[in-house]
Formats: C-alpha cells, sequence, structure tokens
C-alpha cells in the first residue's frame, strides 16, 4: 500500500472550520493479481470512519488511530478491496477463526444467522456502532478469542445506550457469540455474564373506543386502501411483516384461511391463520384483483408482484393519522391520535379473551398474549372493587 493520506491535508493543524468538511483518509493499495488482470496500477482506497466525531481533538484522535489500524491490516494480509485476509489462504473471507478482529468475526457470523432481514440490519447497526467505540478505545486490533469481558463492556457502555437499547444490543451480541462458539472462536459467551439493565416496562397505549371510529372513519373515506389494510390487520393477529409477505396463492377463501410464515428470531415456522368474518369481504376485493403470484399488499396497498418494507406503514400512519390535522370529533374538534399503527393489534386482542386471543394471535403461551392485552389488569381492579368482605 500507499502511504495514507488524509483529506483535508491540514487535519493536524487546521482551526474548527475543519468541522465543516467531510474527511476521509485514502490511499493506493497494489495487487499484483488484479494488476495483471486489469492492467492498471494500485486501487484507490477511501476510509472515511471519522466523521461522526463531532469534537476536533477527538477526531483527529480516531483518524491517527484508523491510519495506524489500515497499515496494520496490510501487515496482517487484509485486502481492502476484496475485504478479507489473503495472508493465510487456507482461511476464506467468510470462515469464522479465532484470530479474525473480534469485529470482522462479528461481521462474518451476522451472515451465518438465519433471521430477518429487520433483525439482521439491527444486528448489523449494532456492530457498526461497537466499531467506532472500538477505534477510539483502541481496542480494534483485538482478535476475536482474546477479547475480554471487559473490554465489550466498556465499548457498550461508550455507546451511551438507554436501558432499554443497551439490554437489546447485548441480546444481538449474545446471539452472535452463540455462532462464534460453535466454530470454536472463542472459549465463552463475553455477554452472559455482563448484567442487563433494570428497565420500566411501560405500557403500550391503544386507542379508545371512541377514536378508533373516528380514525376508521376518517381513513375509509380519504384512504380507502390504508383503511382496508389497516381493518384486515386489525382482524388478522398477524404483524405487518407477515401480512406483506402473503401471497394470494397462499390463500384460501373458502375456508376462510391463509398461510403465513412467522419469522421471530432464529425461529420461522409456517401457520395458517383464520379470516374472521367481518372482514371476508375486503379479501374477496383483493383476490378478485390478484394473480397466484401477487402479493396481496405490494405497492399503495393493492395486489402487485413486488413486495414491500413493513416500515412502509408506520410511515403512512404517521404522515396520514398522527401529524394530521384532519381527524376531528363530531363537534368538529380536532383530535391528536399519539396510538401507533401497532396499537390496533392490541386493541383487538385486548377485546377478546385471552384464550380466544392466544389462538388469533398464534402465540404459543398465554403469558405472551397477556402483553397484548394491556387493559387487563384495569378489569381486574374493576372485579375486585366488587368483593364483598364478610
Amino acid at each position: 500500500m500507499s502511504t495514507p493520506s488524509v483529506t483535508p491535508e491540514d487535519w493536524k493543524t487546521g482551526g474548527l472550520a475543519l468541522m465543516k468538511r467531510n474527511w476521509q483518509i485514502q490511499y493506493y493499495f497494489y495487487d499484483p493479481e488484479l494488476q495483471n488482470k486489469n492492467k492498471h496500477g494500485g486501487r484507490l482506497v477511501a476510509v472515511k470512519g471519522m466523521n461522526s466525531y463531532k469534537n476536533l481533538q477527538e477526531r483527529r484522535a480516531v483518524t491517527k488511530i484508523i491510519i495506524e489500524k489500515e497499515i496494520e491490516n496490510n501487515k496482517k494480509g487484509f485486502h481492502p478491496i476484496l475485504k478479507k485476509y489473503v495472508a493465510d489462504s487456507s482461511l476464506t473471507d467468510n470462515e469464522l477463526h479465532p484470530h479474525l478482529p473480534f469485529i470482522s468475526a462479528f461481521e462474518i457470523a451476522l451472515e451465518k444467522i438465519n433471521c430477518t432481514k429487520k433483525h439482521k440490519n439491527e444486528i448489523r447497526w449494532a456492530i457498526e456502532r461497537l466499531a467506532k467505540k472500538s477505534i477510539k478505545l483502541k481496542y480494534s486490533d483485538i482478535t476475536i478469542s482474546q477479547l475480554k469481558r471487559s473490554e465489550l463492556k466498556r465499548m457498550l457502555e461508550a455507546c451511551n445506550l438507554p436501558d432499554y437499547y443497551f439490554n437489546k444490543i447485548r441480546g444481538y451480541f449474545s446471539t452472535l457469540f452463540g455462532e462464534l462458539l460453535e466454530y470454536e472462536c472463542c472459549e465463552s459467551n463475553l455477554t452472559r455474564d455482563i448484567r442487563k439493565r433494570k428497565v420500566v416496562v411501560k405500557q403500550r397505549e391503544i386507542l379508545s373506543v371512541e377514536h378508533f371510529k373516528i380514525v376508521m372513519d376518517h381513513l375509509e373515506e380519504n384512504y380507502y386502501e390504508f383503511w382496508r389494510y389497516a381493518r384486515i390487520f386489525h382482524f388478522s393477529g398477524s404483524r405487518t411483516t407477515e401480512l406483506f409477505s402473503l401471497q394470494a396463492k397462499n390463500v384460501d377463501l373458502a375456508n376462510q384461511e391463509y398461510m403465513v410464515t412467522i419469522k421471530k428470531g432464529k425461529q420461522h415456522k409456517e401457520v395458517t391463520k383464520v379470516i374472521l368474518k367481518e372482514v371476508i369481504p375486503l379479501w374477496k376485493e383483493l383476490m378478485e384483483k390478484a394473480k397466484p403470484n401477487d402479493y396481496l399488499f405490494a405497492k399503495n396497498l393493492v395486489p402487485g408482484k413486488q413486495s414491500i418494507l413493513a416500515c412502509q406503514i408506520t410511515k403512512r400512519w404517521y404522515r396520514l393519522v398522527k401529524t394530521s390535522d384532519a381527524i376531528k370529533d363530531h363537534k368538529g374538534k380536532v383530535i391528536k391520535i399519539t396510538a401507533d399503527f401497532y396499537a390496533l393489534k392490541h386493541s383487538f386482542l385486548d377485546s377478546l379473551p385471552t384464550d380466544k386471543a392466544q389462538m388469533i394471535a398464534s402465540h404459543t403461551n398465554s403469558k405472551t398474549t397477556s402483553i397484548y392485552q394491556v387493559n387487563q389488569d384495569k378489569r381486574n381492579r374493576e372485579v375486585l372493587k366488587e368483593i364483598e368482605i364478610i
């Protein structure tokens, strides 16, 4: 590799005006095999891991660390174009082994985990967050077999995460260590003895009966396709990720059933769900327009060939409901809705007896169902109020 340089050139001596610019490290990397195939010199490599630091002194320090890391990785045989170590030909770019830098080991382990795309992206974000802190703490060259629990904890604490997200990220890395242990990259799951933080579980907000009717009437009048999806979702007991992956060929309208794949963490299972009578006409509308391989809820929430992301519903609810000034009560007063779209599922399951709610939601135990029945405690309190003490 050539000697790395930095843009801006005066990164060591310039003033605060430097913080308004994007920094990057660049150098040329030379690979004889690539040169023979492509008949040109070195390939330009650009690295930009320092721009998230908003303090000038910190950014300078991190830039220096990154330069040292690039040089050290080059000595160890890291190929920045192919993004793998090539010094040892017995080890491939997707093979886990104890001598990998721990961030690289996490990244490779992630690709081996069987989980949803959304879950994988969340873990990838956690790895990227940890990678930034590893550079700042000068831990980035530590191999996965050498990584200590205390070092992992310091990096997690340096992320300055709220307690809830700290616990989630701790869980993500626990999953990665489960994979790494199977490949004998380390001796133990380092997250096991990093204590969870105490979190106050807040009760989920759901729409009142009155507000639910007002919102649904507003959607039906102004955004019919969204209203149709919201109503189907409300009575389905399913998640949006499941409904958005549903194809027409998996719907048996005659028997009021459809089959979806429930993906939670590593567990994937096919489940046959029931179509309740209240929404059969809406399902018929969709099926009449759909071809066998069409997704029922594609672009614009109508049947189509390409599936869409579940986050589209959250964005649509935020735009058309939560920030809308057009939703009004019978007196013309604007109602501000703060509950999220997923509250529709909670609202429906909360209205049912626990055993029926458990069946509709395909929960394996009633404890999970109780999370959705947010007003059960209130109903229990009302029962207690009627007790006569003799």
